[in-house]
């Protein structure tokens, strides 16, 4: 019974303390010059103060203790994964903020962040095996390690690569954290329930700050740091639940996801090097037809809502639930429109 409320508990506690961190932060950033300069890749038009992930390390990290203060069963039975997840997290955290402030080389951040999810995986934190659909559960083997290793560094990238707009994966990742919680919950998973709460809050407080138009950024410190955490909650699913282990993530960052696929494919056929970012994202496709970047935002939210409640379906494992919430989105994407249409006549008279 404890449970529920402790998980608000926490949303609220890391929210609140994401929110009176980042006004510090970005007195920091502007008094040592710390911003995310205009450029010909860029979006905005202004110096951005672009150091917001310090402010989510720290708001989650206290906001955490809390919860296993109040669960010391849950604490004492995942000390050693615990200690991992955090070590590694650390490691991603202080490449993104050096990346932010001095600019880390391509190879030099895959490296430190092959590193960071090695911590991870030999603290215990990896896949043993794979629910392959329509057949059964496979072990893995020591395959499980460069298998995880892979999944880690993928998913950990994958946020930091839409981080391209205004409130794009910072609303996204509170839609992912929130999914996250919810299908914790069906499954009864204490600790990625936890976790996904500091991470609701976290999001939410700072898209206060981050939705168009932006008085900060996350930077690579907040994205990178948004995408380990996701890819660690997803190991922890039991294994019967193995495939939507992989399809969680994949299903809640859809369109993001086919775009690293998209953009990688892209590059590699064009010989281009797959490092060397551009202009070509499906954001940025979207803004080049005329759609305002609020707009497109809101595309991206929607979309990854649409997964995840396929999610909540597939894991409930009920038709009547999946035809009841795409009934529920076709009813929000419609309110969405029709509020930005009459946005639109308005501005236009």
């Amino acid at each position: 019974m404890i449970e529920i409320p402790v998980y608000v508990v926490i949303s609220i506690l890391s929210g609140y303390l994401c929110y009176i961190f980042v006004p510090i932060v970005k007195r920091y950033c502007v008094d040592h010059e710390l911003f995310d300069m205009p450029g010909p890749r860029k979006i905005h038009t202004e110096p951005i103060p672009r150091l917001g992930g310090v402010a989510m390390f720290f708001a989650y990290s206290l906001g955490l203790i809390p919860g296993f203060l109040l669960l010391p069963d849950l604490w004492q039975s995942n000390v050693k994964p615990l200690v991992g997840i955090y070590i590694g997290g650390l490691i991603i955290f202080i490449l993104g903020v050096v990346d932010d402030i001095k600019g880390v080389r391509p190879i030099t951040k895959l490296a430190w962040e092959i590193i960071a999810c090695l911590v991870v995986i030999a603290f215990g934190v990896r896949l043993d095996v794979v629910n392959i659909p329509f057949y059964r559960l496979v072990e893995v083997g020591w395959w499980g390690i460069p298998l995880t290793l892979i999944w880690l560094v993928a998913i950990t990238n994958t946020v930091n690569l839409i981080d391209g707009i205004d409130g794009l994966a910072t609303g996204v990742g509170a839609i992912i954290a929130i999914s996250f919680l919810i299908l914790s919950k069906i499954m009864a998973l204490p600790l990625p329930s936890l976790l996904a709460a500091g991470i609701i809050g976290v999001t939410i407080a700072f898209l206060k700050y981050n939705y168009f138009p932006a008085s900060i950024f996350m930077g690579d410190s907040g994205s990178l740091f948004l995408g380990y955490i996701f890819a660690v909650i997803s190991l922890f699913w039991p294994k019967s639940f193995a495939t939507v282990v992989m399809f969680i993530p994949i299903l809640a960052l859809g369109v993001p996801i086919i775009e690293v696929v998209t953009t990688f494919l892209r590059r590699l056929f064009t010989r281009q090097k797959i490092y060397i970012a551009d202009q070509r994202h499906i954001f940025h496709i979207l803004l080049d037809i005329g759609i305002s970047r609020e707009v497109t935002v809101w595309i991206f939210y929607l979309v990854s809502i649409q997964f995840a409640l396929i999610t909540f379906a597939i894991t409930a494992g009920n038709r009547n639930n999946l035809f009841v919430l795409q009934f529920a989105f076709i009813i929000l994407t419609a309110i969405v429109i029709s509020r930005y249409l009459k946005r639109g006549k308005a501005g236009g008279k």
